[in-house]
């Protein structure tokens, strides 16, 4: 005949078991979930990289050819964009700091008719007024954005 006290026992040591079993599964349903949840490398890298690009997207898109034409009524031809400088880059040789940057500045030419019915010309945005040969073009009688362009400036740090 089998004891009492043997069963509980063995009733007790099933019953450890079965939780000591349901925290292993509990505890390998979270390590899952984690995993499962986790970015990986390659996503981060990618939100980095689109983050970058969105926060350079905005000054690109501010100095484009398209918005210049289109808030000066001019044709995309008479917008003259230098290429970017890249010395002051960091990798740029010789690899390192180079305590300097390039800052975009925008010059517009107006063109228009004095009241003395000659021709003249501003390259600093109508602030100061030239005379000058058209070369047979026809000058418009009230100040006109004639061309804009747009060019680096280079700055020390």
């Amino acid at each position: 005949m089998i004891d009492n006290d043997s069963t509980d026992g063995l009733e007790s040591a099933i019953g450890g078991i079965e939780t000591a079993v349901e925290r292993v599964e509990t505890a390998v349903e979270r390590v899952e979930t984690a995993i499962r949840d986790k970015w990986s490398t390659l996503q981060w890298v990618g939100v980095v990289v689109i983050g970058g690009y969105l926060w350079y997207l905005p000054g690109t898109i501010w100095h484009a050819k398209w918005r210049y034409a289109a808030t000066y009524d001019i044709p995309s031809s008479a917008i003259y964009v230098q290429n970017s400088q890249h010395d002051c880059a960091f990798l740029s040789a010789p690899l390192g700091e180079k305590y300097c940057h390039y800052e975009r500045t925008v010059s517009i030419t107006r063109w228009a008719t004095s009241q003395a019915n000659t021709p003249i010309v501003s390259y600093d945005d109508g602030k100061t007024w030239s005379n000058f040969d058209p070369a047979g073009e026809k000058v418009p009688q009230y100040s006109t954005v004639k061309s804009v362009y747009i060019s680096w400036e280079k700055k020390e740090d």
